[in-house]
């Protein structure tokens, strides 16, 4: 299979040109006016000098201006660059430097980051966004008086840029010649974080997110006929790698409309939106399904439309589980994945049963448990290292050989550092993580990146830095800090420095000053005792 993504673009704004594609506010647009927008936009990117091959970074929540940047980008062979918005500009700077960027596509909301960036690394342009842009001329007055006046939010900035309006709404004629794109070229950039401390860039292709998108329709179609039919609610944020395959591109290749949730923690919003939306699917994290069991705006309505509900990035809960299906009679279904597979590795049938597991294998991936120590295949019910292979697998790291070297075997296996076992009718079942990685609702935080922050600090001596189980967000971080002699902050103060270089979930929601951290024979600093000794079980 030689496709694209832009010629499943082409083909799916081609079938169903009247369909509504994509919806924010209410307001929507159909496949055809999508496909206009990105046209206008890929022709100015290329006016801008953004060639084959060139990296363009897009910051921004689910907003309509998210699908038309990186389907335009895509059109003319540049690879995408997804930054997530709560990233601090210390976070930011790192990425941009590591990719390359020439562009930065952001809303005009997380501009003011760019401010001491906009000159650095070789970036040439920042075209900035308004959530309103293509919205009708009253909305987009009312909208954007909301933003400024209402809710007082930040949208100004320090530097001359482009207005993204302007670029999408130009319909000059057409004379670049559009780079051909190959399957095997790069798409996405999408960085995952790494226990150095350090994001990598995970380099998926064309061909790669092409075949997971194939994969998934195989697994779905004989169970969801009507794939071209479906409401899907894209509260998840798109820039996940979860969300863009499984909520983006699952749908709108398929014909289906994406509604757009530019903040799920604005639970009142995303009420209205539910309610007054025919709404078929919904995708969440298990912290997400948590959050609106807790409110009392959702679980005093109805939602007569909505059959499908998936789950990933993180295990699912039990309690979490009964509780949704009570409520909504649908049962979530568990699956796997990861940003190196695209992501998705297992998926559960949609048959209404839950029992823990992540599913099966989809189409064309194989799964192999290894033993920890001697890397020799085990038996069905063995816990051991998940390894996988497939075509969704991506080729490596960006500008990193040593740890692309580290990920793969000679055959091409991955190792995703995920323990776990396979029963016996091939079922995946997620036990624990090698990594230290904590998931604070959905999203990764590896300890070393904070510990490197801490340990920073002048007044800091060293710190230990581990997750443990919180309802909110299923897990959150806690950190154990040994002061300089003489030296002492305030949690407070602690926490305020620490906001200047890490995004909020990244931060320690607990502190604990020791004397000493307590070490292993081999020096390594023994995690488990300082959390059995601080720590109560919540």
């Amino acid at each position: 299979d030689k496709h694209t993504l832009n010629d499943l673009f082409v083909a799916a704004t081609t079938k169903y040109a009247k369909n509504r594609a994509i919806t924010s506010h209410a307001e929507s647009i159909t496949f055809t006016e999508t496909k206009k927008y990105v046209d206008n936009l890929a022709s100015s990117l290329l006016q801008l000098g953004v060639k084959n091959g060139d990296r363009v970074a897009v910051i921004m929540p689910n907003v309509m201006q998210y699908p038309i940047s990186i389907f335009a980008i895509l059109k003319i062979g540049a690879i995408v660059v997804n930054i997530n918005p709560l990233y601090t500009p210390h976070e930011i700077d790192y990425l941009l430097e590591n990719s390359g960027a020439k562009v930065v596509i952001v809303l005009n909301l997380m501009a003011a980051k760019l401010d001491s960036l906009y000159d650095k690394h070789g970036l040439k342009h920042v075209v900035v966004a308004e959530i309103p842009d293509i919205y009708p001329l009253v909305k987009r007055i009312a909208v954007n008086f909301v933003i400024k006046y209402i809710k007082h939010m930040k949208v100004s900035y320090n530097y001359k840029a482009i207005s993204f309006r302007s670029l999408v709404l130009k319909n000059s004629p057409r004379t670049e010649i559009v780079p051909r794109v190959e399957h095997d070229h790069l798409a996405f950039i999408q960085y995952t974080s790494a226990t150095t401390g350090k994001p990598k860039g995970v380099m998926l292709s064309h061909k790669n997110i092409v075949a997971n998108i194939k994969q998934i329709n195989a697994w779905l179609q004989p169970q969801m006929p009507d794939l071209d039919k479906q409401i899907t609610i894209s509260a998840l944020p798109l820039y996940h790698i979860f969300s863009l395959t499984a909520n983006l591109f699952t749908f709108f290749f398929a014909g289906s409309e994406n509604v757009m949730i530019i903040n799920p923690h604005d639970v009142t919003t995303m009420v209205k939106t539910l309610i007054t939306t025919p709404f078929t699917i919904f995708s969440a994290l298990d912290t997400l399904y948590n959050h609106l069991l807790r409110s009392k705006q959702f679980t005093k309505h109805k939602y007569p439309h909505f059959k499908y509900s998936v789950a990933g990035g993180m295990p699912l809960r039990r309690s979490v589980v009964n509780e949704w299906y009570k409520l909504t009679k649908v049962m979530p279904i568990n699956c796997y994945g990861l940003t190196e597979a695209s992501p998705a590795v297992t998926l559960n049938p949609l048959d209404g049963k839950f029992d823990g597991s992540v599913g099966f294998p989809i189409p064309s991936t194989a799964i192999e448990i290894r033993d920890l120590k001697t890397g020799e295949p085990l038996g069905i019910g063995e816990n051991g290292l998940v390894w996988v292979r497939g075509p969704q697998l991506t080729s490596g790291y960006w500008n990193n050989s040593e740890q692309t070297k580290l990920a793969f075997d000679a055959n091409g296996w991955f190792n995703t550092k995920d323990i776990g076992f396979l029963n016996n009718e091939g079922k995946l079942t997620l036990s624990a993580r090698q990594s230290e990685m904590i998931i604070v609702s959905g999203f990764n935080v590896y300890p070393a990146e904070v510990e490197a922050v801490l340990n920073e600090f002048a007044e800091i001596k060293e710190s230990a830095v581990a997750g443990i189980p919180y309802r909110a967000t299923g897990e959150m971080v806690v950190a154990f800090i040994v002061f300089k002699s003489g030296c002492k902050l305030t949690r407070k103060e602690i926490i305020n420095k620490s906001h200047t270089v890490l995004t909020g979930y990244k931060i320690p929601r607990q502190i604990y000053v020791v004397k000493e951290l307590p070490k292993t024979l081999i020096g390594k600093i023994d995690k488990m005792a300082l959390l059995k000794e601080y720590v109560k079980k919540k």
